[in-house]
């Protein structure tokens, strides 16, 4: 059985299935994710043309796109959204294949690149910006650390590097974020091509090494990495929570001005909020169909270098200082990230001293006022990533060719389609329940585990199964005693990435939960937005601290369950 490129396993897989179940099935398993793609859809188009009637709007109407369309800034908006979308696509694309070009063929670097990468993974975008806030801040660390001996100040700088009205800022800390990611998946893209041969071919033409990685290996990764870097374009444009913490603000992204539009008091804002979520997908449409143009430009003057057979000698000498620039982004997230732990214990810490004059775990104390967030999120992630994972696991034995809408809530602006779905849930009164909160987290959860779980599962041994089947054993038993302990590796490495995944979604959370259900991620974000910096890094700190419980939890399982096993390592958490 075929499906993604991959091949599943057919004999000891599941069990039998009906010839009227193999329709039947497939549909009742996907009618979740099918059921959010509908609601997504039509929660946004219609209320967008003037009809949503728990809101008194009881026929199509032009007035919802004249409303917004008349917001002050709006072509300013939709100009920086284009820009810090293709903006951070291209610099984080840029930065990687430096870094990856420059590791290539040094195996202990590419390992260290996995290892050092990987964490910034699992930190929740909006933790990275409240760290970055904490360092390019007037009062931030960055200004501190050269001053007075370098800058001569002794009060905060009058210049701005946080909270510009450029993007500037937000591109940064989405790089801190989308480097390591497309580092990642460009490895894996890497691991399944010859790439030393790529390589010994292109020196053997008179090529170096780092332009024959150029012009032969870099287009055969990029190929095989095109939908992580939609998603990542599509995250760049629609994302909320980071714009809130490092701004622009005046005007904001488009994305942002559809939320604020949305939580109004005034309930007639949420027409015009909806024409903004349909605004929002042809601005995504528009910065794609940029991209490909882009993608086609770029094939060519490839081709052309080759047919040419220029040596790019120049070129190859510039990709280690880019490089180092592009690791930049990465560390300052890290170094954000103690900016907020020190801030979380800080006592008086006045400008310019680059420590706290005292420590305090005052706030500490007060981390008391947010265990009910946590909690929250706590729960959330554990059950939208258990569900998320079982489904997973069906649609991959029963799914048949529907298991391609998993990808639907990746690919669409998540801006338009959460607020689509949360028309609807607020149509069925079902905003700020705890079903509308789990199975949203779930949606947005489950590509993850698709990805990380279809390869395992294709890559099983069927032998084992074969062997269990001659001694007798049902397909459930094969199943259940074979199949899915030989998958645990992946299983718990889904569960933990669900995790991180659903305590970094914000804007989900915010609709969803109705104001009803509040997580760490929303306190986080409402504290660096305007609450104190100790408390907003003692937020940060908590943030961190539930993929970090979920991640010790499922390696303690793992290594009691299946301590003895042979082999049962790879793919897991280690």
């Amino acid at each position: 059985m075929q499906a993604d490129g991959l091949t599943y396993p057919a004999a000891g897989w599941g069990t039998a299935v009906p010839r009227a179940g193999r329709i039947l099935i497939p549909l009742v398993l996907v009618m979740p994710v099918l059921a959010g793609v509908l609601a997504g859809v039509l929660g946004a188009l219609l209320p967008a043309m003037g009809y949503f009637p728990a809101l008194g709007g009881d026929m199509l109407s032009w007035q919802p796109a004249r409303d917004f369309l008349a917001t002050p800034g709006l072509r300013r908006a939709v100009g920086l959204t284009l820009f810090i979308g293709i903006g951070t696509t291209l610099l984080a694309l840029v930065g990687a294949f430096s870094i990856l070009v420059t590791a290539i063929g040094t195996g202990w670097q590419v390992r260290w690149l996995r290892r050092v990468t990987s964490p910034m993974i699992a930190v929740p975008p909006s933790a990275v910006a409240i760290g970055i806030l904490f360092l390019l801040a007037p009062s931030g660390w960055v200004v501190r650390l050269v001053s007075p001996w370098l800058t001569g100040l002794t009060q905060p700088a009058g210049f701005v590097l946080a909270l510009d009205q450029n993007g500037m800022a937000l591109i940064f800390a989405l790089l801190a974020k989308e480097i390591p990611f497309i580092l990642l998946v460009s490895l894996a893209a890497l691991a399944t091509l010859p790439a030393r041969q790529i390589i010994a071919t292109g020196t053997g033409l008179g090529y170096g090494r780092r332009a024959a990685c150029l012009l032969l290996l870099l287009p055969a990764v990029y190929r095989r990495i095109r939908l992580p870097l939609v998603a990542v374009m599509i995250f760049s444009l629609s994302v909320v929570d980071m714009p809130r913490i490092l701004g622009p603000s005046l005007p904001p992204p488009l994305a942002v001005l559809a939320v604020e539009a949305f939580e109004n008091a005034n309930l007639a804002q949420r027409f015009p909020a909806a024409f903004a979520a349909c605004l929002q997908i042809a601005v995504t449409i528009l910065a794609l169909v940029i991209w490909r143009a882009g993608e086609a430009l770029a094939s060519m003057l490839v081709r052309l270098t080759r047919r040419r057979g220029m040596r790019l000698r120049q070129t190859s000498r510039l990709l280690t200082p880019m490089a180092v620039l592009a690791t930049l982004p990465v560390i300052a997230g890290f170094a954000g990230l103690v900016a907020a732990a020190i801030w979380s214990v800080a006592g008086s810490w006045f400008f310019p001293a680059p420590l706290p004059a005292a420590f305090t775990l005052r706030f500490w104390e007060r981390a008391a006022d947010l265990a009910p967030m946590m909690t929250n999120s706590i729960l959330i992630a554990a059950s939208a990533s258990a569900l998320a994972v079982t489904l997973t696991l069906f649609l991959i034995t029963h799914g048949g060719r529907w298991r391609q809408l998993v990808y639907a809530p990746l690919l669409v602006p998540q801006v338009s389609f959460v607020l689509g779905v949360q028309m609807v849930l607020t149509m069925l009164w079902l905003d700020g329940s705890w079903l509308a909160m789990i199975w949203i987290h779930m949606l947005f959860i489950l590509p993850f585990s698709w990805l990380i779980l279809a390869p395992a599962a294709a890559a099983l041994d069927q032998r084992y199964l074969a062997v269990a089947a001659s001694l007798g054993a049902t397909s459930w038993t094969r199943y259940w005693r074979i199949s899915l302990p030989l998958l645990a590796p992946a299983i718990t490495t889904a569960l933990f990435v669900g995790g991180s995944v659903s305590v970094a979604l914000y804007l989900p959370s915010l609709l969803a939960g109705g104001g009803r259900i509040s997580t760490i991620t929303l306190e986080a974000v409402a504290l660096a937005s305007g609450g104190s910096r100790q408390m907003a890094g003692v937020a940060a700190m908590l943030q961190l601290a539930v993929p970090l419980l979920m991640y010790v939890g499922l390696q303690s399982w793992y290594r009691w369950r299946y301590r003895g096993f042979a082999g049962m390592r790879a793919g897991g958490l280690h």
